[in-house]
């Protein structure tokens, strides 16, 4: 039994050692097709890398060809050297009267018409006061007048009567003397006299106000009955015809305007006043540029002008025209130097605009408005010549040297 036991154990080892010589001879092809399968996957992974890449630029330069904007342009237009000169200003009367009494006494007589609004013409009666005191008052220097002028008479042919004495040696020269004196008292008394009579016919001629220009009531302060005191106010009037614009021009304002004063044949420009956003008038007026006044705003720096309105209050414009209103005033102007036009939506806060190149990229050009109309602005701009192509689309982010893409649709 213990020899066969040994017998078997060297056959398994026998076996097994047969077949981990088997085993190692199918190995080792198995490990060569391995080898190769890494190479080629190797590759691939490097093809791919390489065409991965490749994609990559292609799509960053899309990327960065479409961030370029796509704008709209315009051309810019040579306009005339005349345009208007617009400014704003305030519509007030040219003439305005306070009413105040300068006598005492209760009041008489009142205008139907003195009232808000009302018209009263030109030489027209607006009030009277009591004048009775008045009129005594004319009588007693009248009389007084007449005494002092029968004295003066009688004081004169006395002075006559002694110097001619006097002359012949009939009387003594003191009673001449005398005599001449006397008359020139008699002459005093009577001037004052007639001062006082003027005074008080001034006094009772005061007692009725009258309308010095054809007037609109502003406002009113006074009934029939009332007791009135000197210096009380008791009307305010505007004329109901002319009225003026005051406005400041910068210096290149004045400049137009005042070539435009020169070129006018008689020197006379019409002017308008126009409503502006804050008018509360609805009419448009013309008149004529009155004057340019000699001092400067020193607040504003600026020179004024004054425009007058003949018509302003006249009666077809109640309603439409209200004192002491905003409007604008709009004045010819001639530039001496070129004029360029355009569209608003170019002008960046009205003070530059974009031009773009033939290389589509942006330029910054500084521009002066001076004038728009509707979508256009005329303005001056040194650095223009005419012909270029300004951006009108506005983009979050402008900056000097932007790449754009110009639209081919472009006016």
């Amino acid at each position: 039994m213990p020899a066969r036991i040994i017998t078997f154990r060297n056959a398994m080892s026998s076996d097994s050692v047969k077949d981990e010589e088997t085993g190692s001879r199918q190995a080792r092809p198995s490990r060569a097709w391995l080898l190769v399968g890494l190479l080629v996957a190797a590759v691939g992974i490097v093809i791919m890398v390489i065409a991965g890449s490749g994609g990559g630029v292609s799509e960053d330069a899309q990327a960065r060809e479409d961030s370029v904007p796509l704008v709209e342009t315009a051309g810019v237009q040579r306009a005339e050297e005349s345009y208007e000169v617009r400014a704003p200003g305030r519509l007030r009367a040219r003439e305005q009267l306070e009413v105040v009494s300068e006598v005492s006494g209760k009041v008489t007589t009142i205008n139907p018409d003195l009232e808000l609004g009302g018209r009263i013409g030109k030489g027209e009666v607006i009030l009277q006061v009591d004048d009775g005191d008045l009129q005594d008052e004319v009588a007693r220097a009248e009389a007084q007048l007449s005494t002092a002028k029968a004295r003066r008479e009688q004081a004169r042919a006395e002075r006559d009567r002694q110097l001619r004495l006097a002359e012949i040696g009939a009387a003594p020269e003191k009673a001449a003397e005398q005599a001449v004196a006397s008359f020139e008292d008699a002459q005093a008394a009577f001037e004052q006299a007639e001062a006082q009579l003027q005074t008080a016919r001034r006094r009772l001629e005061k007692a009725v106000i009258t309308a010095p220009f054809d007037a609109i009531v502003t406002s009113e302060n006074v009934a029939p009955g009332t007791f009135v005191s000197p210096s009380q106010p008791l009307a305010t009037l505007i004329s109901a015809g002319p009225g003026e614009i005051q406005a400041g021009l910068p210096s290149e304002d004045v400049s137009a305007v005042r070539a435009a004063i020169r070129a006018a044949p008689d020197g006379r420009v019409e002017v308008r006043a126009v409503p502006n956003n804050s008018s509360l008038s609805s009419a448009t007026l013309t008149g004529y540029l009155a004057e340019f006044s000699p001092v400067i705003d020193q607040n504003s720096r600026t020179a004024t002008v004054i425009g007058v309105f003949p018509e302003a209050f006249a009666p077809e414009n109640e309603g439409d025209v209200f004192s002491d209103d905003f409007m604008d005033i709009v004045i010819p102007g001639l530039s001496e130097t070129p004029v360029w036009q355009v569209p608003a939506g170019a002008v960046r806060q009205d003070s530059f605009i974009w031009v773009i190149d033939e290389n589509e990229e942006t330029h910054r050009i500084s521009v002066a408005p001076i004038d728009r109309s509707g979508n256009t602005v005329l303005l001056h701009a040194p650095d223009l010549s005419g012909g270029e192509r300004v951006m009108t689309t506005v983009l979050a982010e402008e900056i000097e040297g932007m790449r754009v893409h110009v639209s081919e649709t472009s006016p």
